[in-house]
């Protein structure tokens, strides 16, 4: 027999919000427009520390680190959120031409504001187009530091 949360049996995507924000104190943030398919791969570097008796590999984990976080975006060149400028505020082509480490925010439609917090350079903004389809860009993030976690 299973067992269901008492907050409910599942957090819908529907509603979830991935924001960036500016250097200004504090910091004001804008949603990511056509955002989807994130990936937030928590993760933690192991170090191998078996010795001559040992039988079995004996690990302990060291540094935690958030990994390569990686959307998608239905890509518009000159959406606001994804262009290369930073008026009214940096797009995420702007953040990645110019190394910008900026915050972030990843709020949860779960009613209770969850969020995911932490800094982060753009490492990554990778365009596809196909015939018959849409631009897309695949956009990785690569953390710095240590992250807000719900």
């Amino acid at each position: 027999m299973g067992f269901t949360s008492t907050l409910g049996a599942q957090t819908i995507t529907e509603g979830f919000q991935l924001q960036v924000g500016g250097g200004s104190s504090p910091a004001s943030f804008q949603t990511i427009a056509n955002a989807s398919d994130l990936q937030l791969p928590l993760k933690a570097d192991l170090v191998d520390v078996s010795n001559f008796g040992d039988n079995w590999h004996r690990r302990v984990t060291t540094l935690l680190d958030m990994g390569k976080i990686t959307f998608k975006i239905y890509w518009i060149p000159l959406e606001a959120t994804h262009r290369n400028e930073s008026s009214p505020f940096d797009g995420l082509r702007y953040l990645f031409v110019n190394r910008v480490l900026a915050y972030w925010n990843f709020i949860y439609p779960d009613g209770y504001s969850s969020s995911d917090s932490f800094q982060a350079y753009v490492s990554g903004f990778s365009i596809t187009g196909k015939v018959g389809g849409v631009f897309e860009a695949q956009i990785e993030l690569s953390n710095s530091g240590a992250p807000s976690l719900v």
